[in-house]
């Protein structure tokens, strides 16, 4: 090989491995940049949340689920809706199926509509604080306990929490996956 070819090809990997690691980075970059700026109504995950009085102001919740680009699962809320009372701590659960023939591990990125009382959301317990695991074919319910809190404006009527589903078992270190 000429020094103008293995200059090229070394050049060509490189770009190759940048953009592995690029589109590796991308999920953490975003979720950094989201915590970082306040867009896309992510929600503060809230280690102790203390039950405030349930006040007799109502707000409908709207659940929504997407699964990002062709991840192999089924993922919907069981409740499409539901109205709280502000103050009182709910739960409420999706369901997701694997509909493949192999194991998956899946991450769940969450956001609120409208974003800026995404600060008002509080989710106490909820299966986007981690990774799920599911094996070949299985169904799983996953939970949400959360509450609205008392400083929600007056003019707020309804609330959209939204999830989508990606499908992280190829980034997973590299690792197996192995369900126990």
């Amino acid at each position: 090989m000429n020094t103008k070819t293995k200059k090229t090809f070394y050049t060509l990997i490189g770009i190759t491995v940048f953009m592995f690691s690029f589109s590796y980075m991308l999920v953490p970059l975003y979720d950094l940049f989201c915590d970082v700026t306040g867009l896309n109504g992510k929600t503060n995950k809230v280690k102790v949340v203390v039950q405030e009085q349930p006040t007799e102001r109502f707000i409908k919740i709207k659940f929504v689920s997407n699964v990002a680009y062709s991840a192999p699962v089924k993922f919907y809320p069981i409740q499409k809706e539901m109205t709280v009372s502000i103050g009182k701590i709910y739960n409420t659960k999706y369901l997701i199926k694997n509909i493949s023939n192999t194991d998956l591990i899946t991450t769940a990125s969450p956001s609120v509509v409208p974003g800026p009382l995404s600060q008002y959301f509080r989710k106490i317990e909820c299966f986007c604080f981690n990774h799920q695991e599911i094996g070949s074919n299985e169904t799983k319910e996953l939970g949400i306990q959360f509450m609205i809190d008392s400083e929600i404006p007056h003019n707020t009527d309804t609330l959209i929490l939204s999830y989508t589903m990606f499908d992280i078992t190829e980034n997973s270190l590299n690792k197996k996956v192995s369900l126990k």
